[in-house]
Protein backbone atom coordinates (compact mmCIF):
# COMPACT_ATOMS: atom_id res chain seq x y z
CA UNK A 1 0.00 0.00 0.00
CA UNK A 2 1.32 3.43 -0.95
CA UNK A 3 2.64 5.66 1.82
CA UNK A 4 0.61 8.86 1.48
CA UNK A 5 3.57 10.91 2.77
CA UNK A 6 5.91 9.44 0.17
CA UNK A 7 6.78 11.74 -2.74
CA UNK A 8 9.47 9.40 -4.09
CA UNK A 9 7.43 8.08 -7.03
CA UNK A 10 6.67 11.60 -8.23
CA UNK A 11 10.30 12.63 -7.83
CA UNK A 12 11.38 9.56 -9.78
CA UNK A 13 8.87 10.41 -12.54
CA UNK A 14 10.13 13.98 -12.76
CA UNK A 15 13.78 12.92 -12.84
CA UNK A 16 13.50 10.53 -15.79
CA UNK A 17 15.45 12.89 -18.08
CA UNK A 18 18.04 15.65 -17.74
CA UNK A 19 15.43 18.42 -17.70
CA UNK A 20 13.58 16.67 -14.90
CA UNK A 21 16.75 15.97 -12.91
CA UNK A 22 17.51 19.69 -12.94
CA UNK A 23 14.01 20.44 -11.62
CA UNK A 24 14.44 17.90 -8.80
CA UNK A 25 17.77 19.50 -7.88
CA UNK A 26 16.21 22.97 -7.75
CA UNK A 27 13.28 21.67 -5.74
CA UNK A 28 15.49 20.02 -3.12
CA UNK A 29 17.59 23.19 -2.86
CA UNK A 30 14.45 25.27 -2.33
CA UNK A 31 13.18 22.91 0.37
CA UNK A 32 16.55 23.09 2.14
CA UNK A 33 16.08 26.86 2.54
CA UNK A 34 13.23 26.15 4.98
CA UNK A 35 11.50 29.39 3.98
CA UNK A 36 8.57 30.90 5.82
CA UNK A 37 5.41 31.08 3.73
CA UNK A 38 2.75 31.65 6.40
CA UNK A 39 2.18 32.63 10.03
CA UNK A 40 -0.04 29.59 10.64
CA UNK A 41 1.32 26.07 10.87
CA UNK A 42 0.87 22.71 12.54
CA UNK A 43 3.18 19.85 13.46
CA UNK A 44 2.75 16.14 13.00
CA UNK A 45 3.83 13.38 15.38
CA UNK A 46 7.35 13.51 13.93
CA UNK A 47 7.55 17.25 14.67
CA UNK A 48 7.48 18.14 10.96
CA UNK A 49 6.07 21.62 10.36
CA UNK A 50 3.38 22.27 7.77
CA UNK A 51 2.54 25.86 6.81
CA UNK A 52 -0.95 26.83 5.66
CA UNK A 53 -2.22 28.82 2.68
CA UNK A 54 -5.38 29.32 0.65
CA UNK A 55 -5.37 28.05 -2.93
CA UNK A 56 -7.31 29.00 -6.07
CA UNK A 57 -6.95 26.98 -9.29
CA UNK A 58 -8.01 28.11 -12.76
CA UNK A 59 -9.86 25.94 -15.23
CA UNK A 60 -8.20 24.79 -18.42
CA UNK A 61 -9.59 21.46 -19.59
CA UNK A 62 -6.95 18.77 -19.96
CA UNK A 63 -4.25 21.38 -19.31
CA UNK A 64 -5.24 20.91 -15.67
CA UNK A 65 -2.59 18.19 -15.47
CA UNK A 66 -0.14 21.07 -14.98
CA UNK A 67 -2.04 22.06 -11.81
CA UNK A 68 -1.17 18.70 -10.27
CA UNK A 69 2.53 19.35 -10.88
CA UNK A 70 2.26 22.78 -9.30
CA UNK A 71 0.40 21.49 -6.22
CA UNK A 72 2.95 18.73 -5.77
CA UNK A 73 5.69 21.34 -5.34
CA UNK A 74 3.64 23.25 -2.76
CA UNK A 75 3.03 20.12 -0.71
CA UNK A 76 6.63 18.95 -1.06
CA UNK A 77 7.71 22.28 0.45
CA UNK A 78 5.46 21.59 3.45
CA UNK A 79 2.51 23.75 2.47
CA UNK A 80 -1.02 22.59 3.25
CA UNK A 81 -4.33 24.28 2.48
CA UNK A 82 -7.15 25.70 4.56
CA UNK A 83 -9.43 27.07 1.86
CA UNK A 84 -9.58 25.66 -1.66
CA UNK A 85 -11.44 26.89 -4.73
CA UNK A 86 -11.45 26.12 -8.42
CA UNK A 87 -13.35 26.13 -11.68
CA UNK A 88 -13.66 23.31 -14.22
CA UNK A 89 -10.29 21.50 -14.27
CA UNK A 90 -9.37 23.57 -11.22
CA UNK A 91 -12.50 22.21 -9.53
CA UNK A 92 -11.39 18.62 -10.19
CA UNK A 93 -8.06 19.29 -8.53
CA UNK A 94 -9.78 21.15 -5.70
CA UNK A 95 -12.07 18.18 -5.05
CA UNK A 96 -9.21 15.71 -4.73
CA UNK A 97 -7.02 18.11 -2.73
CA UNK A 98 -9.92 18.42 -0.27
CA UNK A 99 -10.80 14.72 -0.16
CA UNK A 100 -7.48 12.86 -0.17
CA UNK A 101 -5.62 12.21 3.04
CA UNK A 102 -7.03 11.83 6.55
CA UNK A 103 -6.52 15.41 7.72
CA UNK A 104 -4.95 18.68 6.67
CA UNK A 105 -1.46 17.38 7.46
CA UNK A 106 -1.59 14.63 4.85
CA UNK A 107 -0.45 15.57 1.34
CA UNK A 108 -2.93 14.86 -1.42
CA UNK A 109 -0.65 14.84 -4.45
CA UNK A 110 0.92 11.37 -4.01
CA UNK A 111 -2.55 9.83 -4.39
CA UNK A 112 -3.69 12.43 -6.91
CA UNK A 113 -0.64 11.66 -9.06
CA UNK A 114 -1.69 8.00 -9.15
CA UNK A 115 -5.25 8.93 -10.10
CA UNK A 116 -4.08 11.13 -12.97
CA UNK A 117 -1.49 8.58 -14.08
CA UNK A 118 -4.11 5.82 -14.36
CA UNK A 119 -6.88 8.03 -15.71
CA UNK A 120 -8.27 7.18 -19.15
CA UNK A 121 -9.19 10.68 -20.27
CA UNK A 122 -10.59 9.62 -23.61
CA UNK A 123 -13.19 7.49 -21.83
CA UNK A 124 -14.78 10.81 -20.80
CA UNK A 125 -15.63 11.33 -24.48
CA UNK A 126 -18.68 9.09 -24.11
CA UNK A 127 -20.89 10.28 -26.95
CA UNK A 128 -21.98 8.36 -30.07
CA UNK A 129 -19.15 6.37 -31.68
CA UNK A 130 -19.21 8.69 -34.70
CA UNK A 131 -18.82 11.67 -32.40
CA UNK A 132 -16.00 9.91 -30.54
CA UNK A 133 -14.12 9.30 -33.78
CA UNK A 134 -14.64 12.89 -34.91
CA UNK A 135 -13.55 14.31 -31.55
CA UNK A 136 -10.52 12.03 -31.44
CA UNK A 137 -9.47 13.20 -34.88
CA UNK A 138 -10.14 16.90 -34.41
CA UNK A 139 -8.64 17.42 -30.94
CA UNK A 140 -5.42 15.52 -31.56
CA UNK A 141 -2.35 17.47 -32.59
CA UNK A 142 -2.49 16.38 -36.23
CA UNK A 143 -6.16 15.48 -36.30
CA UNK A 144 -7.52 18.84 -37.35
CA UNK A 145 -5.34 18.92 -40.47
CA UNK A 146 -6.07 15.27 -41.25
CA UNK A 147 -9.80 15.78 -40.87
CA UNK A 148 -9.78 18.90 -43.03
CA UNK A 149 -7.77 17.17 -45.77
CA UNK A 150 -10.04 14.11 -45.63
CA UNK A 151 -13.21 16.21 -45.97
CA UNK A 152 -11.69 18.23 -48.83
CA UNK A 153 -10.58 15.12 -50.76
CA UNK A 154 -13.94 13.41 -50.18
CA UNK A 155 -15.79 16.50 -51.43
CA UNK A 156 -13.61 16.74 -54.55
CA UNK A 157 -14.13 13.05 -55.35
CA UNK A 158 -17.86 13.42 -54.80
CA UNK A 159 -18.04 16.36 -57.20
CA UNK A 160 -15.87 14.55 -59.77
CA UNK A 161 -18.38 11.72 -59.77
CA UNK A 162 -21.48 13.91 -59.53
CA UNK A 163 -20.78 16.36 -62.36
CA UNK A 164 -20.31 13.74 -65.11
CA UNK A 165 -23.53 12.06 -63.97
CA UNK A 166 -25.37 15.36 -64.10
CA UNK A 167 -23.88 16.03 -67.54
CA UNK A 168 -25.49 12.82 -68.80
CA UNK A 169 -28.84 14.25 -67.75
CA UNK A 170 -28.35 17.47 -69.71
CA UNK A 171 -30.74 16.07 -72.28
CA UNK A 172 -33.22 15.36 -69.49
CA UNK A 173 -33.44 18.58 -67.46
CA UNK A 174 -36.15 17.24 -65.21
CA UNK A 175 -33.93 14.31 -64.21
CA UNK A 176 -31.11 16.69 -63.33
CA UNK A 177 -33.48 18.68 -61.17
CA UNK A 178 -34.71 15.62 -59.29
CA UNK A 179 -31.19 14.28 -58.69
CA UNK A 180 -30.08 17.65 -57.30
CA UNK A 181 -33.23 17.90 -55.21
CA UNK A 182 -32.69 14.38 -53.86
CA UNK A 183 -29.13 15.18 -52.84
CA UNK A 184 -30.27 18.38 -51.15
CA UNK A 185 -33.08 16.53 -49.34
CA UNK A 186 -30.64 13.88 -48.12
CA UNK A 187 -28.26 16.57 -46.88
CA UNK A 188 -31.08 18.36 -45.03
CA UNK A 189 -32.41 15.10 -43.57
CA UNK A 190 -28.99 14.13 -42.20
CA UNK A 191 -28.54 17.54 -40.60
CA UNK A 192 -32.04 17.51 -39.10
CA UNK A 193 -31.38 14.05 -37.66
CA UNK A 194 -28.07 15.15 -36.16
CA UNK A 195 -29.65 18.30 -34.75
CA UNK A 196 -32.49 16.33 -33.12
CA UNK A 197 -29.97 13.97 -31.50
CA UNK A 198 -27.99 16.99 -30.33
CA UNK A 199 -31.12 18.61 -28.91
CA UNK A 200 -32.16 15.41 -27.15
CA UNK A 201 -28.72 15.34 -25.53
CA UNK A 202 -29.30 18.91 -24.22
CA UNK A 203 -26.82 20.28 -26.75
CA UNK A 204 -23.87 18.24 -25.51
CA UNK A 205 -21.87 15.84 -27.67
CA UNK A 206 -20.90 13.78 -24.62
CA UNK A 207 -23.12 12.84 -21.70
CA UNK A 208 -20.42 13.29 -19.05
CA UNK A 209 -21.64 10.11 -17.31
CA UNK A 210 -18.24 8.40 -17.44
CA UNK A 211 -16.54 11.49 -16.05
CA UNK A 212 -19.05 11.64 -13.19
CA UNK A 213 -18.56 7.93 -12.52
CA UNK A 214 -14.79 8.51 -12.37
CA UNK A 215 -15.27 11.17 -9.69
CA UNK A 216 -17.80 9.13 -7.71
CA UNK A 217 -15.64 5.99 -7.67
CA UNK A 218 -12.51 7.81 -6.52
CA UNK A 219 -14.43 9.56 -3.75
CA UNK A 220 -15.99 6.25 -2.72
CA UNK A 221 -12.49 4.85 -2.12
CA UNK A 222 -12.15 7.52 0.58
CA UNK A 223 -15.56 6.71 2.04
CA UNK A 224 -17.20 9.80 0.54
CA UNK A 225 -20.59 9.62 -1.14
CA UNK A 226 -22.30 12.62 0.47
CA UNK A 227 -21.38 16.25 0.95
CA UNK A 228 -21.37 15.83 4.74
CA UNK A 229 -18.65 13.19 4.53
CA UNK A 230 -16.38 15.51 2.57
CA UNK A 231 -17.18 18.37 4.96
CA UNK A 232 -15.92 16.31 7.91
CA UNK A 233 -12.53 16.11 6.21
CA UNK A 234 -12.23 19.49 4.54
CA UNK A 235 -14.38 22.01 6.45
CA UNK A 236 -13.92 23.35 9.97
CA UNK A 237 -13.45 26.50 12.05
CA UNK A 238 -10.35 27.05 14.17
CA UNK A 239 -10.76 28.23 17.76
CA UNK A 240 -8.69 31.01 19.28
CA UNK A 241 -6.47 28.48 21.06
CA UNK A 242 -5.76 26.74 17.75
CA UNK A 243 -7.96 23.69 18.27
CA UNK A 244 -10.50 22.52 15.74
CA UNK A 245 -14.07 22.15 16.96
CA UNK A 246 -14.92 18.48 17.26
CA UNK A 247 -11.30 17.40 16.89
CA UNK A 248 -9.38 17.91 20.14
CA UNK A 249 -6.31 16.15 18.75
CA UNK A 250 -5.79 18.70 15.98
CA UNK A 251 -3.86 21.83 16.89
CA UNK A 252 -2.90 24.89 14.82
CA UNK A 253 -0.05 27.13 15.89
CA UNK A 254 1.17 30.65 15.17
CA UNK A 255 4.78 31.64 14.51
CA UNK A 256 6.26 33.15 17.66
CA UNK A 257 8.24 35.73 15.67
CA UNK A 258 5.11 37.03 13.93
CA UNK A 259 4.31 39.43 16.79
CA UNK A 260 7.41 41.62 16.41
CA UNK A 261 7.33 41.26 12.63
CA UNK A 262 3.71 42.36 12.33
CA UNK A 263 4.21 45.19 14.82
CA UNK A 264 7.07 46.44 12.65
CA UNK A 265 4.73 46.50 9.65
CA UNK A 266 2.09 48.41 11.62
CA UNK A 267 4.63 50.95 12.92
CA UNK A 268 5.92 51.68 9.42
CA UNK A 269 2.47 52.04 7.88
CA UNK A 270 0.97 54.00 10.80
CA UNK A 271 3.76 56.53 10.38
CA UNK A 272 3.40 56.58 6.59
CA UNK A 273 -0.36 57.11 6.68
CA UNK A 274 -0.46 59.24 9.88
CA UNK A 275 -2.93 57.03 11.70
CA UNK A 276 -2.92 54.66 14.67
CA UNK A 277 -4.51 51.36 13.72
CA UNK A 278 -3.90 48.17 15.67
CA UNK A 279 -3.62 44.67 14.22
CA UNK A 280 -4.38 41.89 16.69
CA UNK A 281 -3.17 38.48 15.52
CA UNK A 282 -5.24 35.48 16.56
CA UNK A 283 -6.13 32.11 15.10
CA UNK A 284 -9.78 32.69 15.92
CA UNK A 285 -12.26 32.19 13.07
CA UNK A 286 -9.73 30.90 10.57
CA UNK A 287 -11.71 28.49 8.43
CA UNK A 288 -11.13 25.56 6.13
CA UNK A 289 -13.54 24.97 3.25
CA UNK A 290 -13.81 24.25 -0.46
CA UNK A 291 -15.64 25.90 -3.36
CA UNK A 292 -16.49 24.87 -6.93
CA UNK A 293 -17.70 27.45 -9.46
CA UNK A 294 -20.41 26.71 -11.99
CA UNK A 295 -23.01 28.71 -13.94
CA UNK A 296 -26.77 28.19 -13.79
CA UNK A 297 -28.08 29.42 -17.15
CA UNK A 298 -31.64 28.92 -15.92
CA UNK A 299 -31.36 31.63 -13.26
CA UNK A 300 -28.48 33.34 -15.11
CA UNK A 301 -26.18 33.27 -12.08
CA UNK A 302 -22.70 32.27 -11.06
CA UNK A 303 -23.13 29.53 -8.47
CA UNK A 304 -20.71 28.61 -5.69
CA UNK A 305 -21.02 25.01 -4.55
CA UNK A 306 -21.47 23.80 -1.87
CA UNK A 307 -22.33 27.17 -0.30
CA UNK A 308 -25.36 27.65 -2.58
CA UNK A 309 -26.42 24.01 -2.85
CA UNK A 310 -29.50 24.83 -0.76
CA UNK A 311 -30.97 26.57 -3.81
CA UNK A 312 -31.35 23.18 -5.49
CA UNK A 313 -31.39 20.50 -2.78
CA UNK A 314 -33.49 20.48 0.38
CA UNK A 315 -30.78 18.76 2.42
CA UNK A 316 -27.47 19.06 0.56
CA UNK A 317 -25.50 17.34 3.32
CA UNK A 318 -27.25 14.04 2.55
CA UNK A 319 -28.94 14.56 -0.83
CA UNK A 320 -25.95 15.17 -3.08
CA UNK A 321 -22.57 13.65 -3.84
CA UNK A 322 -19.89 16.39 -4.11
CA UNK A 323 -18.85 14.80 -7.40
CA UNK A 324 -22.01 16.35 -8.88
CA UNK A 325 -20.74 19.83 -7.98
CA UNK A 326 -17.53 19.20 -9.93
CA UNK A 327 -19.39 17.65 -12.86
CA UNK A 328 -21.45 20.86 -12.99
CA UNK A 329 -18.31 23.00 -12.91
CA UNK A 330 -16.76 20.93 -15.73
CA UNK A 331 -19.83 20.96 -18.04
CA UNK A 332 -18.00 22.42 -21.06
CA UNK A 333 -20.75 23.86 -23.33
CA UNK A 334 -21.47 21.70 -26.40
CA UNK A 335 -18.72 19.23 -25.47
CA UNK A 336 -20.50 17.88 -22.37
CA UNK A 337 -24.20 17.86 -21.62
CA UNK A 338 -25.18 20.41 -18.97
CA UNK A 339 -26.05 19.11 -15.51
CA UNK A 340 -29.77 19.48 -14.88
CA UNK A 341 -31.21 19.50 -11.37
CA UNK A 342 -34.96 19.76 -10.81
CA UNK A 343 -36.00 22.29 -8.16
CA UNK A 344 -38.87 21.51 -5.80
CA UNK A 345 -40.52 24.92 -5.61
CA UNK A 346 -42.87 23.67 -2.89
CA UNK A 347 -40.01 22.84 -0.52
CA UNK A 348 -39.87 25.54 2.16
CA UNK A 349 -36.12 25.12 2.74
CA UNK A 350 -35.39 25.66 -0.94
CA UNK A 351 -37.80 28.60 -1.12
CA UNK A 352 -36.11 30.22 1.89
CA UNK A 353 -32.70 29.80 0.25
CA UNK A 354 -33.89 31.59 -2.89
CA UNK A 355 -35.53 34.36 -0.87
CA UNK A 356 -32.19 35.09 0.79
CA UNK A 357 -30.94 36.22 -2.63
CA UNK A 358 -34.20 38.10 -3.28
CA UNK A 359 -35.77 35.57 -5.62
CA UNK A 360 -39.30 34.78 -4.52
CA UNK A 361 -41.35 31.62 -4.94
CA UNK A 362 -43.11 32.57 -8.15
CA UNK A 363 -39.73 33.52 -9.72
CA UNK A 364 -37.81 30.35 -8.82
CA UNK A 365 -36.90 28.35 -11.95
CA UNK A 366 -38.21 24.79 -12.17
CA UNK A 367 -34.68 23.45 -12.65
CA UNK A 368 -31.06 24.43 -12.57
CA UNK A 369 -29.11 24.02 -15.82
CA UNK A 370 -25.40 24.06 -15.05
CA UNK A 371 -22.60 24.70 -17.53
CA UNK A 372 -18.86 25.15 -17.11
CA UNK A 373 -18.02 27.77 -14.48
CA UNK A 374 -15.34 29.13 -16.79
CA UNK A 375 -18.14 30.66 -18.84
CA UNK A 376 -18.19 33.46 -16.25
CA UNK A 377 -15.46 32.97 -13.64
CA UNK A 378 -12.56 30.73 -14.58
CA UNK A 379 -10.26 32.03 -11.85
CA UNK A 380 -12.38 32.74 -8.73
CA UNK A 381 -9.73 34.35 -6.54
CA UNK A 382 -12.24 37.05 -5.58
CA UNK A 383 -14.08 34.72 -3.19
CA UNK A 384 -11.07 34.73 -0.84
CA UNK A 385 -10.68 38.50 -0.75
CA UNK A 386 -11.45 40.03 2.66
CA UNK A 387 -11.34 43.83 2.70
CA UNK A 388 -11.30 43.89 6.54
CA UNK A 389 -7.92 42.17 6.83
CA UNK A 390 -4.99 44.40 7.79
CA UNK A 391 -2.18 41.86 8.01
CA UNK A 392 -2.99 38.41 6.60
CA UNK A 393 -2.35 35.29 8.67
CA UNK A 394 -2.08 33.01 5.64
CA UNK A 395 -1.25 33.79 2.00
CA UNK A 396 -3.57 33.32 -0.95
CA UNK A 397 -1.94 31.44 -3.82
CA UNK A 398 -3.56 31.45 -7.25
CA UNK A 399 -2.56 29.18 -10.13
CA UNK A 400 -3.41 30.39 -13.64
CA UNK A 401 -3.05 28.53 -16.92
CA UNK A 402 -1.72 30.45 -19.93
CA UNK A 403 -2.82 28.42 -22.94
CA UNK A 404 -1.86 31.02 -25.55
CA UNK A 405 1.23 33.11 -26.06
CA UNK A 406 0.82 36.74 -24.96
CA UNK A 407 0.59 38.97 -28.02
CA UNK A 408 0.48 42.75 -27.77
CA UNK A 409 0.08 43.14 -31.56
CA UNK A 410 -3.67 42.60 -31.76
CA UNK A 411 -5.55 42.82 -35.04
CA UNK A 412 -9.11 41.99 -36.05
CA UNK A 413 -8.45 39.52 -38.85
CA UNK A 414 -11.99 38.50 -39.70
CA UNK A 415 -15.55 38.35 -38.40
CA UNK A 416 -14.90 35.13 -36.48
CA UNK A 417 -11.85 36.62 -34.79
CA UNK A 418 -13.85 39.75 -33.93
CA UNK A 419 -16.73 37.75 -32.43
CA UNK A 420 -14.31 35.51 -30.54
CA UNK A 421 -12.61 38.46 -28.87
CA UNK A 422 -15.97 39.87 -27.80
CA UNK A 423 -16.94 36.53 -26.24
CA UNK A 424 -13.57 36.17 -24.50
CA UNK A 425 -13.87 39.67 -23.10
CA UNK A 426 -17.34 38.89 -21.73
CA UNK A 427 -16.17 35.54 -20.34
CA UNK A 428 -13.10 36.94 -18.57
CA UNK A 429 -14.58 40.25 -17.46
CA UNK A 430 -15.69 39.08 -13.99
CA UNK A 431 -12.24 37.92 -12.89
CA UNK A 432 -10.23 40.57 -14.73
CA UNK A 433 -12.39 43.36 -13.33
CA UNK A 434 -11.67 42.13 -9.80
CA UNK A 435 -7.92 41.84 -10.46
CA UNK A 436 -7.82 45.30 -12.04
CA UNK A 437 -9.33 46.77 -8.88
CA UNK A 438 -7.22 44.57 -6.59
CA UNK A 439 -3.89 44.38 -8.39
CA UNK A 440 -2.10 43.23 -5.23
CA UNK A 441 -2.97 39.67 -6.20
CA UNK A 442 -1.41 40.01 -9.65
CA UNK A 443 1.84 41.13 -8.06
CA UNK A 444 2.11 38.83 -5.06
CA UNK A 445 -0.37 35.92 -5.18
CA UNK A 446 -0.67 34.59 -8.72
CA UNK A 447 1.58 32.18 -10.56
CA UNK A 448 1.17 31.52 -14.28
CA UNK A 449 1.81 28.17 -15.93
CA UNK A 450 2.75 28.76 -19.57
CA UNK A 451 1.16 25.61 -20.96
CA UNK A 452 1.22 27.04 -24.49
CA UNK A 453 4.91 26.13 -24.57
CA UNK A 454 3.91 22.45 -24.58
CA UNK A 455 1.64 22.87 -27.65
CA UNK A 456 -1.06 20.95 -25.77
CA UNK A 457 -4.73 21.37 -26.68
CA UNK A 458 -7.08 22.09 -23.77
CA UNK A 459 -9.66 19.67 -25.24
CA UNK A 460 -7.23 16.88 -26.11
CA UNK A 461 -8.76 14.01 -24.16
CA UNK A 462 -6.66 11.65 -26.28
CA UNK A 463 -3.40 13.18 -25.07
CA UNK A 464 -0.23 11.11 -25.38
CA UNK A 465 2.05 10.40 -22.41
CA UNK A 466 4.76 12.74 -23.68
CA UNK A 467 2.37 15.71 -23.63
CA UNK A 468 1.02 14.77 -20.19
CA UNK A 469 4.55 14.71 -18.86
CA UNK A 470 5.36 18.06 -20.48
CA UNK A 471 2.32 19.62 -18.79
CA UNK A 472 3.16 18.14 -15.39
CA UNK A 473 6.75 19.35 -15.60
CA UNK A 474 5.61 22.80 -16.69
CA UNK A 475 3.53 22.98 -13.51
CA UNK A 476 6.52 21.88 -11.43
CA UNK A 477 8.79 24.43 -13.11
CA UNK A 478 6.33 27.29 -12.60
CA UNK A 479 5.82 26.41 -8.94
CA UNK A 480 9.54 26.27 -8.18
CA UNK A 481 10.07 29.70 -9.76
CA UNK A 482 7.09 31.24 -7.94
CA UNK A 483 7.91 29.83 -4.51
CA UNK A 484 11.59 30.70 -4.85
CA UNK A 485 10.66 34.34 -5.47
CA UNK A 486 7.89 34.46 -2.83
CA UNK A 487 8.62 36.63 0.22
CA UNK A 488 6.13 36.29 3.07
CA UNK A 489 7.17 39.49 4.85
CA UNK A 490 6.89 41.44 1.59
CA UNK A 491 3.47 39.84 0.98
CA UNK A 492 2.19 40.93 4.41
CA UNK A 493 3.61 44.43 4.12
CA UNK A 494 2.02 45.08 0.74
CA UNK A 495 -1.29 43.47 1.70
CA UNK A 496 -1.41 45.78 4.74
CA UNK A 497 -0.74 48.75 2.45
CA UNK A 498 -3.88 47.83 0.53
CA UNK A 499 -5.92 48.15 3.73
CA UNK A 500 -4.36 51.50 4.69
CA UNK A 501 -4.80 52.93 1.21
CA UNK A 502 -8.47 51.95 1.14
CA UNK A 503 -9.40 52.85 4.72
CA UNK A 504 -7.47 55.98 5.68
Amino acid sequence: MMNIYDFSEILYYIGEDDEGKELVSKLNALKAQNKTYSDVYTKDKDDSRFQFAELVQEGGGTLGISLVGFCFVLEFLGIRFLRLAGTSAGAINTLFMAALGKNKECPATPELFQIVKNMDMFSFVDGHRIARRAVKSIISKDGWLQTTVFIFVALVLFLMVLFPILHIFDLIPSATFWVALGILALFVAINVYLYMRFKKANYGVNSGSIFLKFLVENLQKKGISRKLQLDRIAKFVINEDGTVEGNSNYQFLARSEHVDENQNIMDVLNEQYHTNLQSVFTLKNLTADYTFITVDISSERKIEFPAQAGLYWSNPNFDVNPAVFVRASMAIPLFFEPVIQKIDRSDLKIVESWEKIFVYQNEIPNKGIFVDGGSISNFPISIFHNHRIIIPRVPIFGIRINDSKPNAETEIKNLGNYAGRILNTMKNNYDKDFLTKNNFYEKFSIADIDTYLTNANWLDFNMDEKTKRALFLKGVESAIKFMDEFDWFDYKMNRAKVFFENNT
